[in-house]
């Protein structure tokens, strides 16, 4: 019974340390991202309604590395300039407080924007891209550090509680107290891991950082090059064609097919499907294209966004692969 009370001690001790230590480091810097966020939504918000404020990709940069530094936070791990004009949208759409003629010329404005970041989408330079490696790196070497030292606190007491309940159970001889202490630092450092996934995928579900987007949209592009390479086509990779640049061409039967790849996750704004498939459907229409392939991660909702003649599928990558696999490209 002493045992399992010793064991059940340096568990408890483990799990109440890392919830206070992980509020007043990883979890107050994520509440401090999460104000920052508010704060610039509120802030272009503001000057796009009440000033008619245009507002502009380099702009929205600026206010987003200045807000990173009031709220002591980093602008990797706030919304990109992308998210934070689909949050803008969203609300100026769903808000009644906005009269109906006010409502479509602040749309037209944030359209006007958005087909210029879809023309010509920011790809982080490779220093950026290592900087936004670097930082993940940082975290999880953080949460890892703080997991083994809350653990090893935590075996700390139980070995101590068997301590002062009998002082003579610490002989040499006895390797008892040893083996509890080892149990419950493995213990509580299993349990601690698997809470911090849980808590881990559930925050990336619920918000996306400008961070996580850009190394996703990059991994994701390897990916489908990785697997067009695979199937044994010819490609060429981000071609100019006309005045659009899809991420791949394969040649395939005689034919061009674009390729679009898009990490969206299983939220995706309505309007911002709506508005890749227009411009795809734009882009099928060079001379050069003769058809175009917006692959996603996930199946993603596309009816009703397209004409009837369109010459633009969407797929997931899953559908992507199995159609390489069969050499259906075309």
């Amino acid at each position: 019974m002493d045992g399992y009370l010793q064991t059940g001690i340096g568990i408890a001790v483990s799990i109440l340390l890392f919830w206070l230590s992980y509020r007043q480091t990883i979890g107050a810097k994520k509440e401090r991202t999460k104000n920052a966020n508010k704060s610039l939504h509120r802030a272009v918000m503001r000057r796009m309604v009440l000033e008619d404020y245009s507002p502009q990709y380099k702009d929205i940069s600026r206010i987003i590395e200045g807000k990173a530094r009031e709220f002591n936070t980093s602008s990797n791990d706030m919304l990109s300039e992308e998210q934070l004009l689909n949050s803008i949208y969203t609300e100026v759409f769903d808000s009644d407080l906005i009269s109906p003629p006010q409502r479509v010329e602040i749309e037209s404005r944030l359209d006007k924007l958005f087909n210029k970041i879809e023309s010509k989408p920011s790809v982080p330079s490779v220093q950026e891209f290592k900087q936004m490696r670097e930082e993940n790196k940082r975290k999880r070497s953080s949460l890892a550090l703080l997991t083994a030292s809350v653990s090893m606190v935590g075996a700390t007491t139980s070995v101590m509680y068997s301590y002062f309940k009998n002082p003579g159970s610490l002989i040499a001889s006895n390797s008892e107290w040893l083996l509890s202490g080892v149990g419950v630092f493995i213990a509580s450092f299993v349990m601690l891991t698997f809470l911090s996934i849980i808590r881990r995928e559930k925050e990336e579900v619920i918000t996306v950082s400008r961070n996580t987007s850009a190394i996703s949209a990059v991994a994701f592009e390897i990916e489908v090059a990785k697997a067009i390479e695979k199937s044994g086509y010819h490609y060429k990779s981000e071609p100019r064609v006309g005045n659009h640049r899809p991420d791949f061409i394969i040649e395939a039967g005689g034919k061009n097919i674009a390729i679009d790849a898009k990490a969206w996750g299983e939220v995706v704004p309505l309007n911002s499907i709506k508005r890749t498939i227009h411009r795809l459907e734009s882009m099928a229409k060079e001379e050069a294209i003769d058809s175009v392939y917006l692959v996603t991660k996930k199946p993603t909702p596309s009816k009703g966004f397209s004409n009837d003649d369109s010459n633009v599928k969407v797929v997931s990558m899953n559908e992507f692969a199995s159609i390489l696999k069969n050499k259906q490209v075309a």
